[in-house]
């Protein structure tokens, strides 16, 4: 089972998926992609960019493709 985590500053130390959350568009959504913790963060830029609640299915997804426990939902630097 996959746990999802929301936090601000907390990252486990073992391998986890780390979802980066903020606002665009107008009206402002919430919008995030994601990457595995020991891989590049390419920044979520044009298509892989998606609203929160698609972001965190793929990454929750992703994370059980790769034995993965956990999600960390966190704002974007």
């Amino acid at each position: 089972m996959v746990s999802i985590l929301w936090t601000e500053t907390n990252r486990p130390s073992e391998r986890h998926i780390v979802v980066h959350v903020h606002q665009d568009g107008m009206p402002r959504m919430d919008k995030g992609y994601f990457f595995v913790s020991d891989e590049k963060d390419w920044g979520g830029s044009g298509p892989f960019d998606m609203r929160l609640d698609e972001t965190i299915k793929r990454a929750e997804q992703r994370a059980r493709e790769l034995g993965i426990e956990t999600v960390i939902v966190i704002p974007r630097p």
